[in-house]
């Protein structure tokens, strides 16, 4: 009974983690279609250029997905937690778009996986 109660927990966490971990390692392997969407204003804060704010997204990216699907709970917290503010500053670059859209449906993922209590 224990395993189908933490079946739809994990069905969120896998799905989320794939996301998160797909574009997060497509950002190194086709830097040129992601380069676009890295804000002209980063461009030299901290002394990075966009190529390097790309590489550091893409590993936040993949850590994120790592840290979802860690067998530990409260790890998994703060990357569902982390997947839905890395998602808000997505969308406050981007604005209302279809991405937007895709990225409201990733961050509500991201508060129930936040919200679930350890037991479920």
């Amino acid at each position: 009974m224990v395993l189908m109660s933490a079946l739809p927990r994990w069905i969120l966490l896998i799905g989320l983690a794939f996301v998160f971990g797909y574009f997060g390692v497509d950002k190194f392997l086709n830097p040129l279609t992601w380069i676009g969407w890295i804000p002209p204003w980063l461009d030299g804060v901290f002394g990075f250029d966009r190529e390097m704010w790309l590489s550091i997204f893409g590993a936040v990216e993949i850590a994120l997905a790592v840290g979802l699907l860690l067998p530990l709970y409260t790890v998994q917290r703060i990357a569902a937690a982390g997947c839905g503010i890395h998602l808000i500053g997505v969308i406050s670059q981007v604005g209302w778009n279809d991405v937007a859209v895709r990225d409201i449906g990733l961050i509500a993922i991201a508060a129930a996986l936040v919200a679930t209590t350890e037991e479920q």
